[in-house]
């Protein structure tokens, strides 16, 4: 539930924080992709468990959640002020990128994550810049400008990497559910025997 009630905060609130804040920075390189780096921290995080579903630990769960993510925040800066490129450009990016992430596990090391998100950003960065270069007839230097790489992967992966080394809650009390859906912590045991 937290995931859900963070992935809108994410939709409704990073676009805002893109146009109203960085936008109006005069950072070198012209600054880091707010929207990007969000959905590619968050992604990894909204992958469902596999065992809670029964399924074996590697490669069952896809990239659906993420996707839906990327894609509804990239719908969200199409449409924020000011609009003045193709809408459906970031969303189609960010729905990528928010796929591969997804697709990634959440429980992976500090490293592996960053080094996954900064790989993410820097292909999303890219195709965001040839997309718009194509799409728009923004100019090349300034679509694929060198310091929007350096900053979508460094905060990508910085983001990653703190939020792989918090600590995962654990649910001490809770008795877990098996296979079948049940929460008895014995019928394991009973049908084994």
């Amino acid at each position: 539930m937290r995931a859900v009630v963070l992935s809108v905060l994410v939709v409704l609130l990073a676009p805002v924080l893109q146009v109203t804040v960085v936008n109006g920075l005069s950072l070198p390189g012209g600054g880091p992709d707010v929207v990007l780096v969000a959905v590619i921290a968050l992604a990894p995080h909204l992958r469902p468990r596999p065992e809670a579903r029964g399924l074996p630990e590697r490669g069952a769960a896809g990239g659906g959640a993420g996707a839906f993510l990327g894609f509804a925040a990239g719908l969200a800066a199409d449409i924020a002020p000011p609009a003045d490129h193709v809408i459906g450009r970031l969303a189609l990016v960010l729905c990528l990128a928010g796929w591969v992430c997804a697709r990634v596990a959440a429980d992976g090391t500090a490293g592996r994550r960053a080094a996954v998100a900064a790989a993410v950003a820097l292909g999303a960065t890219l195709a965001g810049g040839l997309l718009a270069a194509l799409l728009d007839g923004t100019p090349w230097g300034t679509a694929l400008a060198p310091g929007a790489f350096a900053w979508n992967a460094g905060l990508a992966a910085l983001v990653s990497a703190a939020l792989a080394a918090l600590p995962r809650r654990r649910s001490f009390g809770r008795v877990p559910r098996s296979r079948d859906g049940s929460r008895d912590p014995y019928a394991r045991g009973r049908r084994l025997a």
